[in-house]
């Protein structure tokens, strides 16, 4: 049973993008409720907010005001969706980071039960989808994804090296990250964890017009990936990205393979994998579900499906 017909590798490929993108324009959107939260609060009122911030924040608050009103009352409206990449409410559903979860548990001994219920659905997509969260949901590996095109295009003309990906040290990072949240705060995730500096540096930038430290680590992130290899900052150093990984090692949606369409010595799908899944090999560990070795396939012999 296939839940896509064959030829939709590029088809995922456009949806990984237009979903990331919407992601960030998701989080954009919450730092900027944040602003008319406090506005909200404060002043309560189109005329006191232009009397104390000027007749563009009136207008934003009017139109934030409108808006929000749609979906009920704006202050419930904003309760209801908010948050960044480490803990989100989106409509009332609570997202947790499995690190966050992690970093929590051994810093401050303890859950609240909202944030544990947050876990619910992102391991459950891991469970049934692997690495989904990479491919379609992460907002920082829309950054790698266009650093990865960038790589391609200039190899034509300058050499990058395609450092060997230890899976084992994602591991050390979120051991390491751990031992330094519990000494310096949960605040160090900013600088570790790629969708957390990204979130950091939209909140940052559009709720006070600067740009935070986590801005330095995406740059750092993108010149790794730029020189030691394709997505190398998600298949090597992200630690959410192993997690998700080994949870998904037996998603039951995976990359599946006709072994009789299949051509042998072939090994595009191999070779274009940024996570180091060969299709030709039923090996479905770490697969992110993005669609790019269906595209390359000769044969097409690849397709997504329940895992059998």
């Amino acid at each position: 049973m296939r839940f896509f017909p064959r030829p939709t590798g590029r088809r995922l490929l456009v949806l990984s993008v237009v979903s990331r993108t919407l992601v960030l324009a998701m989080l954009v959107l919450f730092a900027m409720w944040t602003e008319y939260a406090n506005l909200k609060l404060g002043y309560n009122h189109p005329r006191l907010v232009e009397l104390a911030h000027g007749p563009a924040m009136r207008m934003f608050y009017e139109a934030s005001d409108q808006w929000l009103s749609l979906f009920g009352e704006p202050e419930e409206v904003v309760r209801l969706n908010a948050g960044m990449t480490w803990s989100v409410r989106v409509m009332g559903v609570p997202f947790t980071d499995p690190v966050a979860a992690l970093s929590l548990l051994v810093k401050d001994h303890q859950w609240p039960l909202g944030f544990a219920l947050g876990l619910i659905v992102p391991l459950g997509l891991a469970l049934v989808f692997g690495r989904l969260f990479c491919s379609y949901i992460c907002p920082a590996s829309l950054l790698f994804f266009a650093i990865t095109r960038v790589r391609r295009m200039l190899s034509g003309y300058l050499y990058f090296p395609r450092i060997p990906s230890p899976r084992g040290m994602a591991w050390g990072v979120l051991v390491g990250g751990l031992a330094m949240a519990v000494l310096y705060g949960h605040g160090v995730w900013a600088l570790i964890l790629p969708y957390f500096a990204t979130g950091q540096t939209l909140f940052h930038a559009v709720a006070f017009g600067t740009l935070s430290a986590a801005a330095v680590s995406l740059v750092v992130f993108g010149l790794v990936d730029l020189f030691l290899g394709d997505s190398y900052t998600c298949r090597t150093l992200c630690p959410t990205g192993r997690i998700l990984g080994a949870l998904g090692g037996r998603a039951l949606i995976s990359v599946r393979r006709d072994a009789a369409a299949c051509k042998e010595g072939c090994n595009s799908c191999e070779i274009i994998c940024h996570f180091e899944v060969s299709p030709r090999l039923d090996e479905t560990r770490d697969c992110s579900l993005c669609g790019e070795c269906l595209v390359v396939c000769p044969t097409q012999c690849l397709s997504i499906g329940r895992k059998v």
